[in-house]
């Protein structure tokens, strides 16, 4: 798998080619995380299918965990966090589970991902979830959880084929139906 940061290139509906930036996102990137967030929420049908957070949550994320931002030229293209293996981390999946400290030190939490919708279906969601899980087994991880809403068909077939598995179901971010997936490596 690549190593951020790196372009991808892909095409566009009109067949003209698109090269996307990934690279590792920092608190200065925290406005256009926030305005991603906007587009995303203001294009959803059903707003229960994403569970958004404040500025402050965010900017914790930034800090603390491993963010990562797709951009093509001047747009973000989207958006990921994946919280470290870390047992004192109140954010870590695995605590679902009453995983004991040596679990949750092996277990990364597949927090969100953002695409803007019009860079959808050029495979960005893939590329963060492949990068994560390279970067989970480099830090000693062995197994990854994330939570997707059941009205979500297109992040659970990035999971699926990936081999995630779904192992919950629950509410969860202020009484949303969540699947939570895990996948062992």
């Amino acid at each position: 798998m690549k190593t951020l940061p790196f372009r991808f290139e892909t095409m566009s509906g009109k067949g003209e080619p698109l090269f996307i930036d990934f690279r590792r996102a920092t608190p200065d990137d925290l406005d256009k995380v926030m305005a991603l967030q906007d587009v995303i929420v203001e294009a959803l049908p059903d707003k229960d299918l994403y569970a958004t957070f404040s500025r402050e949550e965010s900017l914790g994320q930034l800090e603390h965990d491993i963010c990562m931002i797709a951009e093509c030229g001047s747009d973000v293209a989207g958006y990921s966090v994946m919280i470290p293996n870390d047992p004192d981390n109140p954010e870590n999946y695995g605590k679902h589970f009453n995983y004991d400290r040596e679990q949750l030190a092996k277990t990364v939490s597949m927090d969100l991902t953002m695409v803007a919708p019009k860079y959808r279906g050029h495979g960005i969601q893939r590329i963060f979830n492949k990068l994560r899980l390279g970067m989970a087994a480099e830090m000693g991880a062995t197994e990854a959880l994330t939570t997707i809403s059941p009205d979500n068909p297109y992040s659970y077939r990035n999971f699926l084929v990936l081999n995630f598995e779904i192992v919950d179901e629950r509410e969860l971010y202020g009484g949303k139906k969540r699947y939570i997936l895990r996948k062992t490596f």
